[in-house]
Order: structure tokens, then sequence, then C-alpha cells
């Protein structure tokens, strides 16, 4: 019979290889998209193959209802799954947010959001990761805000160069997304405030609900309402698409005397700056979810990102596309690039010299368009 010390300092070395044991295990991870738009596919594919090189298993669904309250049902029948994921990845949403978090506390299951910012209803009841809800790991997104400012200045700058609008202000109309977005408020923010302080004339911003053919109706109604538009602001490349087409059917020229600005990187956007037609996409946001990977996959090997971010909450900047750097952007964008990158090599878990110089979102995302473009370093910013 073994001594009642022995037994002790072998039931101390098991707990102590509990965690270690747990941490070899391949952590599973479902990641709730929000609808299954081209965006949200190149989402979820690039996610894929980082998940792969990080043996993470992931299960991908998409809510094809596309609101805010089937979205609330996926989750509800995730977590009520006998066999949970470690990890629920998801995107924040006005009014179920909370209620999504939520549940996941109450089910054991670690959650992430990115993409867009918290909504102020959640912020105000339940704070912010590791406040209220310890289960809350963190939040990513991308400065939506600056965004909206930044297409405002690109095609103000490019109009007046065109000689578009010869007067003391740019005529600009706006496509937005839809109300319970948090994405679409803040690209809008942004787009209010720089109206304001450089010389942009705001004719009118109304919503297309992200939709291509309801931008088009609408788009053809504002040039009809206001012929000396000189720009479109819009939100999203689908959105701005269906605008470069009602551009055509009301006898203009996109590129040459109507400008339109985006955001998404999407494939057939980038084509159309390529060709002229759609002047700036901003983008690289599709790699957020990977990037959430890679956080996930260090917190379940040991390797916390608290300092990385004090208060768990990540912020990133959009890069923009132009005819200048789209030859770097499309290969960054394109799928069958992506399988040549050994994403291990972003971990921190490790502490291989790339992940040790990548402290921060901005820079592990230039890190990895760098990786893409088959440049070490730098971002897409920094060649154009």
């Amino acid at each position: 019979m073994r001594s009642y010390p022995a037994r002790l300092l072998i039931s101390f070395l098991l707990l102590l290889a509990a965690p270690l044991a747990n941490a070899s295990l391949r952590p599973s991870v479902v990641f709730l998209s929000p609808d299954d738009s081209r965006f949200w596919q190149l989402v979820a594919g690039f996610m894929e193959a980082v998940a792969e090189d990080l043996e993470v298993d992931l299960e991908v669904q998409y809510d094809r209802e596309s609101h805010r309250f089937s979205y609330l049902r996926m989750a509800k029948d995730v977590l009520g799954r006998d066999e949970k994921p470690d990890y629920l990845l998801f995107m924040c949403k006005e009014n179920v947010t909370e209620p999504m978090l939520r549940l996941a506390d109450g089910a054991g299951v670690k959650a992430f959001t990115f993409n867009t910012d918290v909504p102020d209803a959640a912020r105000a009841s339940i704070g912010m990761p590791r406040t209220v809800l310890p289960s809350w790991l963190g939040h990513l997104s991308p400065d939506n805000i600056a965004a909206g400012r930044t297409l405002v200045t690109l095609l103000g700058k490019q109009a007046e160069q065109l000689a578009l609008a010869p007067r003391t202000s740019i005529p600009m109309v706006a496509l937005s997304g839809t109300l319970d977005s948090s994405a679409a408020k803040d690209r809008d923010r942004g787009l209010l405030a720089a109206a304001v302080q450089q010389r942009s004339e705001l004719l009118q911003l109304v919503y297309a609900n992200w939709s291509r053919e309801l931008a088009r109706e609408k788009t053809e109604v504002l040039l009809e309402r206001y012929p000396n538009t000189a720009a479109v602001w819009s939100a999203s490349d689908g959105m701005a698409l269906g605008a470069i087409e009602a551009a055509r059917n009301a006898g203009r020229v996109p590129g040459q005397d109507l400008l339109v600005g985006s955001v998404d990187w999407q494939p057939e956007a980038l084509d159309k700056i390529r060709s002229g037609e759609l002047l700036v996409s901003l983008g690289r946001h599709f790699m957020g979810g990977g990037l959430a990977l890679l956080l996930l996959h260090d917190y379940h090997n040991g390797r916390d990102f608290d300092d990385m971010s004090p208060d768990y909450v990540f912020r990133y900047k959009l890069e923009p596309a132009t005819r200048d750097n789209i030859d770097q952007v499309q290969r960054i964008a394109d799928p069958e690039n992506w399988g040549s990158v050994d994403f291990r090599q972003f971990s921190r878990v490790g502490e291989s010299e790339t992940a040790k110089a990548v402290p921060d979102p901005d820079a592990v995302l230039d890190a990895i368009t760098g990786a893409l473009t088959r440049q070490e370093t730098g971002s897409v910013a920094s060649r154009l």
C-alpha cells in the first residue's frame, strides 16, 4: 500500500498534468457566420486555412436567414448540444449580443466576438470581455469609424484631381447597410464626421441593407434626384457594385465622371478597381476570423493574450486597395494562395521569431499579408 505522502504526491502530479493534457487536445471552435454572402464566405475560407495549420477543429454555420433572431437561435442550438464546442466565435449584432454571451457563459463555453464593435446596450449591461462574464475571452474589430472617414478623403481627393466638382464642395451620396449593424453605424459616423470637416457635400445617406439589387435601385433614384453627384460612398463592395450598375444605366461613366468607393475587398470589386470603375475598396478584415483563431489557439495552449491588450479588446486598420496595389491585394485575397503560407509561424506558442515580432493585431496582419505577397514585412499601405 502506498503511503499517504506518496498518494498525495501522485494526486498533485495528476492535477498538474490535467491542464497540460487539455492543452494537447485539438480545440473545437464553432463560428456563426451572420450570412452566406461572398464576404463571409471569404472570412470562413480564410479561417479554415488557418485552422488546418493550427490543428483546430472548426465548424462553420451560416445564418441564411440573416436576421438577429435567427442568429440567436443558431447560438442556442450549438450551446444546447450534449457535446459542446470549446469556443464560440461570432459577430456582434444589436439586441442579441448580450443574450448570446450570457448563454455561452451559462453553458460553460468560452466566447470570442469579432468584426463589429460591441453594441452600446450590451456594453452598458455586461461591460467588456472578462469584466462581468469570465467566459467572454476577447473582442476584435476593424476601426470602422476610421474607414468611413478614409473613404470620404480618398473620394474627395480623386474628385478634385479629375475636376469633377469645380465648386467649393464635392457632391456625394452614401449607401449604408442595416440599422442593426454596428459596422454600418460606425462607418456612417466616420462618413458624417469627415463630410463636415472636408470639402464634401453629403446630399443624402440611404440604407440599402447590404443588398446589391437594392443599392442599384436606390442609386438610380439618387442620381436622378441629384444629377450633379460626383461621388458615391458605399459601406460595402456589394452595394458599390449595384451603384456602378445604376451609374451605367443613368449614362454615367464610373471612374470618369462619377467616383465610387467602398469596403470589403470582395473579388468582383477588386476586378472593378483593376478596370477603373471602382476607385477604392478598404479591406483585409476578411482575415479577422483567422486572427481570432490564432488568439484562441494560443490561449488554448496556455499563452493568454492579456499582454497584447490589457482589456482584451483588439482593433486594427483597414487598408485601401487601389489600382496602384491591386496585384498585391488580389494575391492576398485569393484563396488559392492561402495554402502556401504556414500560419503556425504567427502563433506565439513556442515563441517563433516571427511571432515575437508581432505584438499587436496590425502587426500580425501586416506579417500575414507580407507572407501572402511573398514579402517578409510591411503593410499593404506602405506599398501604395
